[in-house]
């Protein structure tokens, strides 16, 4: 009903094609994450009780919080129907839009055909035009501007071009005729082609456009806040207990929902510890992925380019949920320093001190590593990897290097790991001051002077949240039978 309301008002619309460089040059190299947890398959003996570690700490208490578990909302709530499914749709239709014999070498733009499309697995579809090769991923319905785009979202093989012209042709629930458009203006269509140089030429590839609907929620003065993570490669390291002492965390600090990407790299313990956030905590929302097979000697810089990929996806399907969304990884947590306590208390407040724009686009936090070779606080439950390391290096990168944000959906456009890319009617990143937050890097440093000089400080701003963290994630032991 939706989309026939549209069509009939002839609201106008930008394709909007975003592409991404398979062979763009990187000037940083992939670090792999370092975890030290001891794996959650130990015996129970091996894991303090909760009593026992709740007792363990020498540190006085700093301060102890009862805040509420955020209501989360669970995917299936927002979804307006279930998702279409590419072959159904086109095989549905074929009989009714597909114009067979001498008329389809007269027909401009006929139906896709399901038989045409070239997959290079079951998440990228191949076009070739000349020597470029593009691999699409998704369409996403975006309201967010006065004239509402989709965005088209791929990899291309070239970051030089030049590029051929492009048209999108739209195809609706009730029609077999589509819109032809250049990439600048169409209407809102169930699904998208794109074809090169001609816009009648018949498309050998179709996006179902993803119509992510705005949530119903009571008018209130909270700020909803998500987390975006690339996917998880683990599969030769059990990291049950981090990821429990990580979610539990940013649970405290206020996050409704995290969405990672699975691309079948995880040991079967890890797997079963993130069904537990995925089906009967609803936290963590767990998407599937398949990496494309393109540059296998390449692999850190076919991940680099797939993060971005992966940060966009889960951008567009949660701009209308969120009021910010951060960007980081499962070792890292942007933390409120001082007396904020939250994401909501941090953004209020940047929002109070950022009396130079009154729409900025993201909060950018500087890096500070808290390194595994400067030891953990012996008096500290070890197996808690985050808590027990309380010691770091000295100083804060600079606000060019290694920054992860906290994004407005309503602006931003395009993201990359580390920065906005792109945003609209609004100011640029501001570079937060540390003394209100920072960026906790939980990995080996880059450059090994900095674990000695100048001297590593102690920074235990954690333990604000040792009780009710070392509660909460025990609790999940429990459930999960480690204890």
């Amino acid at each position: 009903m939706v989309l026939k309301l549209l069509r009939a008002s002839r609201t106008p619309l930008i394709c909007a094609f975003g592409t991404m460089a398979l062979f763009l040059v990187t000037h940083q190299l992939l670090v792999l994450l370092s975890l030290d947890g001891r794996p959650s398959s130990a015996k129970s003996s091996d894991i303090p009780s909760h009593e026992r570690l709740l007792k363990q700490s020498a540190v006085p208490e700093i301060l102890r919080l009862d805040i509420d578990r955020p209501v989360v909302v669970a995917p299936d709530a927002i979804e307006s129907s279930s998702p279409l499914d590419l072959e159904d749709l086109l095989h549905q239709n074929a009989k009714h839009y597909w114009a067979y014999g001498s008329r389809r070498s007269h027909q401009c733009a006929p139906y896709p055909r399901y038989e045409d499309l070239v997959f290079k697995n079951g998440d990228f579809q191949w076009v070739t035009q000349g020597n470029l090769s593009y691999f699409l991923y998704n369409a996403y319905y975006d309201r967010r501007p006065a004239s509402p785009e989709v965005m088209v979202l791929a990899m291309v093989t070239t970051i030089t071009g030049p590029y051929p012209q492009a048209f999108c042709q739209f195809w609706y629930a009730d029609s077999g005729q589509p819109d032809l458009v250049s990439v600048t203006d169409t209407k809102l269509g169930r699904m998208v082609s794109l074809v090169f140089g001609n816009r009648c030429a018949p498309a050998r590839n179709a996006l179902i456009v993803v119509n992510s609907q705005v949530p119903e929620r009571p008018l209130d003065s909270n700020l909803h806040t998500g987390v975006c993570v690339k996917f998880l490669s683990f599969p030769d390291r059990d990291i049950s207990e981090r990821m429990v002492e990580w979610l539990e965390l940013l649970r405290l600090l206020g996050v409704e929902r995290v969405v990672a990407f699975d691309i079948g790299e995880l040991t079967a313990n890890t797997s079963r510890t993130l069904a537990h956030y995925t089906d009967v905590d609803g936290l963590l929302q767990l998407r599937p992925h398949r990496l494309l097979d393109e540059l296998p000697e390449h692999w850190d810089l076919r991940a680099r380019l797939t993060e971005v990929l992966m940060y966009n996806d889960c951008l567009y399907r949660n701009m209308y949920e969120f009021d910010y969304l951060g960007v980081f990884d499962v070792d890292e947590v942007i933390m409120p320093l001082g007396k904020l306590l939250n994401y909501k208390m941090q953004l209020k407040e940047l929002l109070t001190i950022d009396v130079n724009c009154s729409a900025r686009t993201s909060f950018c936090f500087r890096n500070v590593y808290f390194p595994k070779e400067l030891a953990p606080d012996p008096l500290l439950p070890q197996q808690f990897y985050m808590l027990s390391h309380v010691t770091r290096v000295a100083d804060h990168l600079d606000a060019n290097s290694a920054i992860k944000c906290l994004h407005n959906p309503n602006y931003v456009t395009l993201t990359h790991n580390h920065f906005p890319l792109h945003w609209r009617a609004s100011c640029g990143a501001m570079d937060v001051p540390v003394r209100t937050g920072q960026m906790q890097h939980y990995r080996h440093v880059d450059d090994l002077e900095t674990l000695t000089h100048p001297t590593p400080v102690r920074d235990d701003n954690i333990l604000r949240f040792r009780r009710q963290l070392l509660r909460n994630s025990l609790d999940v032991h429990r459930t999960l039978g480690w204890t």
